[in-house]
């Protein structure tokens, strides 16, 4: 019965990721928006991205508010302000309202968007953590990609009606304020000294803004590459719904990868992410290069952030950590917006107007990356014995 319970407080932590990358459900959408609405092209593409700058600032706020309401509080506020603010479409469908209801999603969202790292880290430990940390990234993607699916399907009786698919933020609430206990983070108590944040935790930040910047580079000049091979009659879509697949999978057997390998699961990551990058770079005129480079380039992340996420207290203090998960997630956000801008900067200062050109770019900078870890791991081996035995 024990055991039963358990797996039901698992899965009920676990479902609250279902949520945190659906902003992007009803991406497809957009052009029976746009029609709907009578609105511009930017117009119309605003409404797909005004939610990430609201998940920004209240990611930086989440903490704070925790504090306040005690993390499971806050957490079932997010979801029930997101299915809130998701669903309002439904109901209002003028494009002030849209507007308005995006930024309520994206504050949802934001509100609990790091806390559901930290629920994970505050229960478990060791490779049950490392594990529920693979499996919760596993959780965004199959959100992403369920949401989006039925979007698609809802769209058939209105624009309108793909709204609905935010009513999924209620059950998830009902499930996690009914199965998982309140956890209180207890702080440490270093006088009035205000505490610095480990200058360590910037590396992370900074590393999160170029795996995901790369990340969607990949996704988004995969198919003007492939068109490119193909001709401009293909449809690259097919390839691009495949690759979280990839993703999904490394991400639920992050645990054995971690168990097997230990601090070098960061560096396998990161290899992948070098050899993804030299497979899109030469992959000129060969289809099958290209869609190796793809797929392989959705497993860095399911691996990397997991790692950094189950071995963030052993860098942070349990008053800072909250808040070093949340500016990594920041990072994740930054790294989103600025792709398109970093790839127009390669090609601007290289003179190249190859489209694989910045994937050369991207695969030096990650070498330099891997060194730089591998030297880090070499100056503090007492911090990497302790991640191992973890």
């Amino acid at each position: 019965m024990k055991n039963q319970k358990d797996i039901i407080q698992r899965i009920s932590i676990l479902g609250i990721s279902l949520m945190l990358t659906s902003s992007q459900a009803i991406n497809g959408v957009i052009p029976q928006m746009k029609e709907a609405l009578n609105i511009s092209q930017s117009q119309s593409e605003l409404l797909g991205t005004l939610p990430s700058f609201a998940v920004i600032i209240f990611i930086l706020l989440s903490s704070y508010i925790a504090d306040k309401l005690g993390m499971k509080k806050t957490i079932i506020s997010g979801l029930l302000l997101a299915g809130v603010g998701g669903m309002l479409p439904l109901f209002f469908s003028g494009y002030s309202m849209v507007l308005l209801s995006r930024i309520i999603l994206g504050a949802g969202l934001g509100m609990y968007n790091s806390l559901a790292v930290s629920y994970i880290s505050s229960l478990y430990t060791g490779n049950t953590r490392a594990s529920l940390l693979g499996v919760r990234n596993s959780m965004e993607a199959i959100g992403q990609t369920v949401l989006i699916f039925l979007a698609g399907l809802l769209v058939n009786i209105s624009w309108t009606a793909s709204f609905a698919v935010y009513a999924i933020a209620f059950p998830i609430a009902l499930l996690f304020a009914l199965k998982v206990p309140e956890v209180i983070i207890e702080k440490e108590v270093k006088g009035t000294v205000k505490e610095k944040m480990n200058l360590a935790v910037y590396g992370l930040v900074l590393f999160a803004i170029l795996l995901v910047m790369n990340s969607i580079a990949i996704s988004v000049r995969f198919s003007s590459i492939a068109t490119e091979i193909n001709g401009g009659a293909f449809n690259a879509s097919n390839y691009l719904a495949l690759m979280p697949i990839l993703g999904i999978l490394a991400g639920f057997i992050f645990g054995t990868v971690n168990r097997i390998f230990g601090k070098s699961t960061i560096y396998l990551g990161i290899f992948f992410f070098i050899l993804s990058n030299l497979l899109i770079a030469t992959s000129s005129g060969n289809m099958i290069l290209l869609l190796l480079g793809l797929f392989l380039s959705s497993i860095p992340g399911s691996w990397c952030f997991p790692f950094i996420f189950s071995n963030l207290d052993k860098i942070t203090t349990k008053n800072t950590v909250n808040f070093a998960t949340s500016l990594i997630f920041i990072g994740c956000n930054i790294g989103n917006f600025l792709a398109p801008i970093a790839m127009s900067v390669i090609q601007l200062t290289t003179g190249s107007d190859k489209l694989t050109t910045p994937f050369y770019v991207f695969a030096g900078i990650f070498i330099v990356v891997l060194l730089v870890a591998i030297f880090e791991t070499k100056k503090n081996p007492a911090t990497t014995s302790e991640i191992v035995k973890n």
